[in-house]
């Protein structure tokens, strides 16, 4: 499945052998990971002179420079934090309009776009393009927005599962990229980006790295633009089948990532599929967590949902080899109590050890039982639940360790008073706020829109503005692509036939024919 990789770093390097190369590479990245915190440190700084420039600038009252440090304040938030980055767009965007300059306003507009094109709103990204008139962009504005449209419909293309609709994303992709490489004609990264990625996504992979290797020999480029390539080289080899090579550009990037504080990547992620799948756990493990730690920094929802489908994996194999390790340390000490004890002891004890390891593999089966039981009810929210999933998947991991010292000290009564400790009322009272809390953030006046279709003496009234109803979470449900009664049901926990009352029951105040509220309900839009 074709996906664009888009991370950071280049550095040079004299090539030798594959593993002294990975190995390099892998301390490289681990120096830098331990750097991180400084690193971010010293980005937080520079933002913090640039906000200050920006207030300076609105006490002169001079909207032109005011125009030009909020652009600066987006430029350095949009790969580091996107609420902030969307909040000085906004700004941005409503400064241009005020003073009525289109040239302004197709700059903020184009990176609006963008902006929301990284935090996953592909829909609204696409929108907001179709609103800017890029003529009024100069060369180098109408390039970026050139390449977040093609980019935004590259995107879209991948993550189709309509073979149809993938298609014509992908035909909007090639039309983007080939009016830049037919606009710009003299050379430049944007123009042998464009004709890369065109090669890429029409499955030309060995010429779309030899455009990867131009740009890295013919420009000197930034840590952005060296991620891009970096993170599309080690696409293309991770595609052929050359993991090492691979991992060898992916490292490079997840290293760029780091030294420039580029919290929007895939770097990481991809690496740590790369290694679950050869086996190395404990590295996976490590970049997995790095990749889920930058998409909560950033704020990004899609890049949080892709790496939910490979953390639950990664930390099942992880346990199982820890379980194993922790078989052999007890089968180690059986034997150093058979060497120990005399021969009628011995027996004895090693007829109690065995009826104890036996106890204690039964309860490992019910503890292994309960988390995969946990991790399909994951999965199984994991669409609707961003946050909820990654918190929830860190408790079990706290629960399974404290099991873990609990089995090798042989206190099972503290097991049992840990299990009792779980409270599922109320767990799945948080699973609810979580969704309601993320539901409203993505449909902010939902509430107002649906009190809409009805009368004024049947509108709901929450004593709550963040949390919903059963009556709004069933149609929240409905909203986001859960139709099915018996999934409503199950989510929230309630019988079908008592789903089907409330949705009729609903339906039959409304002051629409229930196949117009149906419609009317689907129609309420996002941010």
């Amino acid at each position: 499945m074709l996906r664009l990789f888009f991370s950071i770093l280049f550095i040079q390097i004299i090539f030798c052998q594959t593993s002294i190369a990975q190995t390099d590479w892998s301390k490289q990245l681990d120096h830098y990971i331990s750097k991180r915190d400084e690193i971010d440190a010293a980005k937080k700084e520079m933002i913090k002179n640039l906000l200050e420039d920006l207030r300076s600038t609105r006490e002169e009252k001079n909207s032109d420079k005011e125009f030009s440090a909020l652009m600066k304040s987006v430029r350095a938030y949009e790969y580091f934090v996107y609420d902030s980055a969307f909040k000085y767009a906004q700004a941005a965007n409503g400064l241009a309009y005020q003073l009525k300059d289109k040239s302004k306003i197709a700059e903020s507009k184009s990176k609006l776009s963008l902006i929301m094109l990284l935090k996953g709103l592909y829909t609204s990204s696409i929108d907001t393009l179709n609103t800017v008139d890029y003529q009024y962009l100069s060369n180098e504005k109408r390039k970026e927005f050139y390449s977040t449209a093609y980019r935004a419909y590259y995107d879209l293309s991948g993550y189709s599962r309509d073979k149809h609709y993938s298609e014509a994303y992908k035909k909007l992709g090639h039309f983007y990229s080939q009016k830049l490489i037919d606009e710009f004609k003299e050379p430049s990264f944007e123009k042998l980006l464009g004709l890369a990625l065109q090669s890429m996504v029409s499955g030309k992979l060995y010429q779309a790295e030899d455009y990867y290797i131009d740009l890295l020999n013919q420009f000197k480029l930034n840590d952005h633009e060296t991620a891009i390539v970096t993170s599309g080289l080690g696409f293309i080899y991770s595609d052929r089948g050359e993991v090492e090579k691979a991992k060898e550009y992916l490292m490079k990037a997840s290293i760029a990532d780091i030294k420039s504080s580029t919290k929007e990547t895939t770097a990481c992620r991809s690496l740590a599929e790369l290694f679950y799948k050869e086996g190395r756990i404990d590295k996976a493990y490590q970049y997995i967590l790095l990749a889920k730690a930058d998409a909560d920094f950033y704020g990004s929802e899609q890049r949080k949902f892709e790496i939910s489908y490979i953390l639950p994996l990664i930390e099942s194999a992880r346990f199982q080899k820890e379980n194993k390790q922790k078989k052999m340390l007890g089968l180690i000490g059986v034997l150093v109590l058979v060497f120990s004890l005399v021969i009628l002891r011995q027996l004895q004890k090693l007829r109690q050890a065995r009826k104890e390891i036996e106890r204690s593999n039964q309860n490992l089966t019910h503890v292994n039982e309960l988390l995969r039981e946990a991790s399909r009810i994951k999965e199984e929210y994991i669409g609707y639940y961003f946050n909820f999933s990654s918190q929830y998947i860190d408790k079990l991991e706290d629960f399974k360790k404290s099991i873990s010292r609990q089995m090798i000290t042989k206190s099972y009564d503290n097991i049992e008073q840990e299990l009792k400790k779980y409270n599922s009322k109320k767990e799945r009272q948080r699973l609810f706020e979580d969704f309601d809390r993320i539901f409203l953030k993505l449909f902010p006046d939902f509430v107002d829109r649906f009190n809409q279709l009805f009368d004024e003496k049947d509108r709901i009234c929450l004593k709550d503005d963040l949390s919903l109803n059963t009556d709004l979470r069933i149609f929240a449900l409905i909203r986001i692509g859960v139709a099915d009664n018996e999934k409503i049901a199950s989510i929230l926990n309630l019988s079908v036939n008592t789903i089907y009352t409330y949705k009729t029951k609903i339906r039959n105040r409304s002051i629409y024919p229930n196949e117009a509220f149906d419609l009317k309900v689907m129609a309420i839009k996002s941010v």
